[in-house]
């Protein structure tokens, strides 16, 4: 096979089955743009000398070809005949993107979005705020909410007695096998707030809302913002982790699915955002 024989249009659906909307059309394109690496092996040395961060995309999109052309075997036969390596992000690269992240300045750019956007965008970034969801976490719980309180089946996902959300209940949504979320806690005035709004945005319409808004585009921040507070109102680190999707699947449902836990850790979580979600930030 070569290049030309590739089923793109079937290896763009395939990706969409897979992958965020945004996410499957940047690794299409560098797929289609380096393919030739797979039919031709020893081209693929040149990637050691793009960036750490460009090498990464560009290896993750012709894994994902190869999976799709049935030749992952021969793909990983060419990263160890090329002496490539997968370079994670660093702790230390971890610790300095927060040092230089002033989550100060994260709260005033919150309360500047939502005094300026309509109430369907500044809701999710409230709600983004208060849970530490990623942005497209966050846009597809908010859309799940008011899809699900207009059909009377809002018990099928929001957890009523601890005020919490169970997206594990929505694999298809929220478990995406690097990127997972089980549980969200939300506080009361939050949730009153999209059930009263039902904001149904995507990534992209709140991006594009707030360069309108003549805005920075911050909205990773706040998942920042939100660990960082709740780790710092003695909130352990493997809760936080566990908020923000960071265990696997079958940790979190053997260890962390217990009510009488779940209730502890709803009341810390809480009583931590009470600080976060100020009066201003609830705007219908």
């Amino acid at each position: 096979m070569s290049k030309e024989g590739v089923d793109w249009r079937g290896f763009d659906k395939w990706l969409q089955n897979k992958l965020n909307y945004a996410y499957a059309r940047k690794v299409w394109n560098y797929a289609k743009t380096y393919s030739y690496m797979l039919f031709d092996p020893p081209k693929a040395s040149v990637l050691s000398g793009f960036s750490k961060a460009k090498r990464r995309n560009i290896m993750a999109a012709l894994a994902n070809l190869a999976k799709f052309l049935g030749m992952y075997d021969t793909w990983k036969m060419i990263v160890s005949g090329a002496g490539l390596h997968w370079q994670k992000t660093s702790h230390l690269q971890v610790f300095l993107s927060m040092l230089n992240t002033d989550l100060g300045d994260v709260k005033v750019w919150l309360r500047q979005a939502v005094d300026r956007l309509p109430a369907k965008y500044s809701a999710v970034l409230t709600f983004a705020a208060a849970t530490g969801l990623r942005p497209e976490e966050a846009c597809k719980s908010a859309s799940l909410l008011s899809e699900l309180a207009d059909a009377g089946r809002l018990d099928t996902y929001l957890n009523g007695q601890l005020n919490m959300l169970e997206h594990f209940r929505y694999p298809g949504l929220f478990i995406r096998g690097c990127k997972n979320c089980y549980i969200s806690f939300v506080p009361e005035d939050v949730l009153t707030l999209l059930l009263k709004v039902k904001p149904k945005v995507t990534v992209v319409g709140l991006r594009k809302a707030l360069q309108k808004a003549g805005l920075q585009v911050r909205i990773k921040d706040l998942r920042k913002l939100f660990a960082t507070i709740v780790r710092d109102s003695g909130v352990s680190d493997e809760v936080v982790d566990l908020l923000e999707g960071r265990i696997p699947q079958n940790v979190f449902l053997r260890h962390y699915y217990k009510p009488d836990l779940l209730k502890s850790v709803r009341e810390k979580v809480l009583a931590a955002t009470e600080t976060l979600i100020e009066p201003q930030l609830i705007k219908a």
